[in-house]
């Protein structure tokens, strides 16, 4: 009598670095590409930007010079969220390689951080059984 075995399969699980998913070649300014990569996270994003903050929270923010960025969920405010950029870096293009890897490396630093409180706050659906 012949018995059959099994071989089980390993399976490594390679922890990949995240990524927004946005092609690297593109030179995308990054108020685009913050608000692409929002957008494929979830629709329900949005990113608003204001050209004056109070001077008691932010003494160094320079009129005309720096932007403040805050972030939505659905039309609500996420805590901490908020951060000040110069205005300039906020709106050109990256044509340069090195100053594209630069701001992605910052801004994917933020999708990561908002793709994961997303995955988080998701409750796992439950499979009905026919």
């Amino acid at each position: 009598m012949k018995t059959k075995t099994t071989k089980k399969k390993l399976q490594l699980q390679v922890e990949r670095e995240w990524t927004s998913g946005i092609s690297p070649k593109t030179s995308l300014s990054y108020e685009k590409y913050m608000k692409a990569g929002l957008e494929i996270i979830s629709q329900k994003f949005s990113v608003r930007t204001y050209k004056l903050a109070p001077k008691e929270d932010y003494p160094f923010f320079d009129r005309g010079k720096d932007l403040r960025v805050r972030v939505f969920f659905n039309g609500k405010y996420i805590e901490r969220s908020e951060f000040l950029i110069e205005l300039s870096f906020w709106m050109q293009s990256n044509g340069n390689k090195d100053d594209r890897t630069w701001m992605r490396s910052h801004a994917d630093q933020k999708l990561k951080r908002y793709h994961d409180a997303l995955q988080k706050g998701r409750k796992p659906t439950k499979k009905k059984k026919k």
